[in-house]
């Protein structure tokens, strides 16, 4: 079967980050909360919306 993911990079670093407690709260768009920040992954980029956005 041929992988279809991309970003490799980045998916481990996500999970890095989810291994380190950070917590998942939304798929659509993928979010994740690190340390207070909102951090959404789309298109191969983590941006941050600032403290508790």
């Amino acid at each position: 079967m041929e992988e279809k993911r991309t970003y490799h990079a980045l998916r481990s670093h996500i999970d890095a980050l989810i291994d380190q407690g950070a917590q998942i709260v939304s798929r659509s768009p993928f979010s994740l909360r690190v340390n207070g920040r909102l951090y959404r992954i789309q298109h191969g980029m983590m941006v941050s919306f600032g403290p508790g956005s």
